[in-house]
C-alpha cells in the first residue's frame, strides 16, 4: 500500500492504510476507519495508539450530539516525511537558474542572507542561555524541531554535535556554500572556533562539528 511512499511505517499493511486514509480524508473516525478497513474498531484503535506512539497520528474531540465526545483521527506534521515531495529538486533547479545566469557569487549571498535570518531565529531562542552545556542542548532541539537528527557527545575538553540526518543534504552536495555557512552559523550562535570533522555532503555518515568546551 505504501508503494508511493518515501518509507514504509512498518510492515503492517493495516497501519499502512490507515496513514493512507488519513491522508486523503484528513481526518476520519474509528468507526468511518472500520468500516472503509473492514476490520473492528476494537483492531483500528489499536492501530492508532501504536501510530500515534510513533508521532505519526493526533486526535481532536468530535462532539456528536447527546454523550461523549467521539474523536477525529489525522496525521501529524512528522507524517508527511513518509510521502514523497519535490522540494529538493525544486530547489536545486532554482539555484541551478541562478549560478547559470548571475553566477556563483549570487549563490554565496542567498545561503549568507538565510544564515543571517536563522542567526536571528536560534539566538532568540538561546538569549537565556549561558552555560555551553545548556547551550548544545537548545541547539539540538532547534535543530530536531527542524528535521534534523542530533546527538551531543563530549570528550574531556570537546563536544561533538553529530548531525545523522540532515533536510538539505541533497542541496548541500551540490551547493557546497550550504555547509559552509552552516558551520559559520554554529561558530557565531555558539561563540566558539567550532571546526567540522566530517561532513555528508563529501560522503560521510554524519556532520560532526567539533566544540571547544573553553
Amino acid at each position: 500500500m505504501l508503494a508511493n511512499m518515501n518509507m514504509s511505517i512498518d510492515e503492517n499493511s493495516t497501519r499502512n492504510m490507515i496513514v493512507l486514509h488519513l491522508k486523503k480524508n484528513g481526518g476520519m473516525s474509528i468507526d468511518e476507519l472500520s468500516k472503509v478497513i473492514d476490520i473492528t474498531p476494537m483492531g483500528i484503535r489499536q492501530h492508532l495508539i501504536a501510530l500515534e506512539k510513533k508521532g505519526l497520528v493526533t486526535y481532536v474531540p468530535k462532539r456528536r450530539g447527546i454523550g461523549r465526545p467521539g474523536f477525529v483521527y489525522m496525521l501529524t506534521g512528522a507524517a508527511d516525511g513518509l510521502f514523497p515531495n519535490a522540494y529538493d529538486e525544486f530547489v536545486l533547479g532554482i539555484l541551478r537558474e541562478i549560478r547559470d545566469h548571475e553566477g556563483a557569487e549570487k549563490i554565496d549571498r542567498i545561503f549568507g542572507w538565510r544564515k543571517e535570518q536563522l542567526f536571528k531565529d536560534y539566538s532568540a531562542a538561546l538569549a537565556n542561555k549561558e552555560d555551553l552545556g545548556d547551550i548544545l542542548l537548545a541547539l539540538k532541539g532547534i535543530l530536531e524541531s527542524r528535521g534534523y537528527f542530533v546527538e551531543i557527545l563530549t570528550n574531556g575538553n570537546q563536544h561533538r554535535l553529530k548531525q545523522y540526518h540532515c533536510p538539505v543534504s541533497r542541496v548541500a552536495s551540490e551547493f557546497r556554500d550550504a555547509c559552509r555557512h552552516e558551520l559559520q552559523l554554529y561558530r557565531e550562535l555558539i561563540n566558539r572556533n567550532v571546526t567540522r570533522e566530517q561532513s555528508m555532503a563529501e560522503g560521510a555518515s554524519s556532520c560532526i562539528y567539533l566544540i571547544p568546551a573553553n
